[in-house]
């Protein structure tokens, strides 16, 4: 307001849902609150980025994406902290106090899953997906082996997501160009995408079992990725491993990025502000 004038009252609608498209939805959603005209606009914006833990992220995902009226995402992100307790029959792990120990922390909600399932819908078509967890000792680990399947699909990132066998196949993403893997446990026999042109693969693990406090030194699963033009990794890496790994790769085409180098990337990532890898 100036001077008593609605400066976006002149604005279309299209132009306001494309700016409030760059807010968290929790933001976009308290924009209602501005005016009549604002009421509605944050259903209809094409992008979702949701933050936060426990019950009430889950209330509030849930929610919106049953009350969104756009049909279709341009990006589709989540940052959450969603690990339930894992219940196994007879188990002594079923009691919390075992929780903290490695492993035992437990496993992601299930609404993830639901989730990305939604972004990848026909009816939504997301050819952005971001989905971070904060607990790398309990990674998602997608329940369905064709989790991420989307002829729609360019631009995937994984933060602490468990990928085995099938999971690693991404022949099954026919548009997809880049990949974004970051504390990621990586077990199978190999990386497969025919159509990747940028690979980032960050503090993650590529041997079941590996020791979590010691990065690894070798890739322990082949990467088959023929168009692949750009490759990220973390400097621990054996440089010579790689490169005879992908021939068609010269050092000029492999980035080494430290831990904090990386760290400050991911943030600016989920804050939506850096987009270069």
């Amino acid at each position: 307001m100036s001077g008593g004038r609605d400066l976006f009252a002149a604005l279309p609608d299209e132009l306001l849902k494309h700016v409030l498209s760059y807010l968290s939805s929790l933001e976009a959603v308290k924009s209602s609150l501005l005016s009549r005209r604002w009421r509605h606009l944050w259903r209809s914006t094409p992008a979702v980025s949701v933050h936060g833990k426990g019950e009430g992220v889950l209330l509030f995902v849930n929610t919106l994406l049953v009350n969104r009226e756009a049909p279709l995402l341009r990006s589709f992100d989540i940052d959450v902290d969603l690990v339930v307790p894992r219940v196994l029959p007879g188990s002594p792990y079923n009691n919390p106090e075992f929780y903290d120990s490695e492993y035992l922390r437990g496993e992601v909600d299930p609404h993830v899953d639901m989730w990305v399932r939604h972004a990848l819908s026909s009816k939504c078509r997301s050819p952005s997906l971001m989905v971070r967890l904060e607990d790398e000792l309990a990674p998602w680990l997608p329940r369905s082996p064709l989790a991420f399947a989307s002829p729609n699909l360019t631009t995937l990132h994984l933060d602490a997501v468990h990928l085995i066998d099938g999971l690693l196949d991404f022949s099954c993403c026919p548009a997809l160009l880049r990949l974004v893997l970051v504390r990621c446990y990586l077990e199978g026999e190999a990386l497969v995408s025919p159509s990747l042109a940028h690979l980032a693969i960050v503090d993650c693990h590529t041997e079941s079992g590996a020791d979590l406090e010691a990065p690894d030194e070798e890739m322990f699963i082949e990467i088959s990725t023929p168009k692949l033009r750009f490759l990220e990794i973390s400097e621990n890496y054996d440089r010579e491993q790689l490169l005879q790994m992908m021939p068609w790769l010269t050092e000029e085409n492999v980035q080494y990025a430290d831990e904090v180098d990386m760290y400050v990337r991911r943030r600016l990532w989920v804050q939506g502000i850096y987009d270069e890898i």
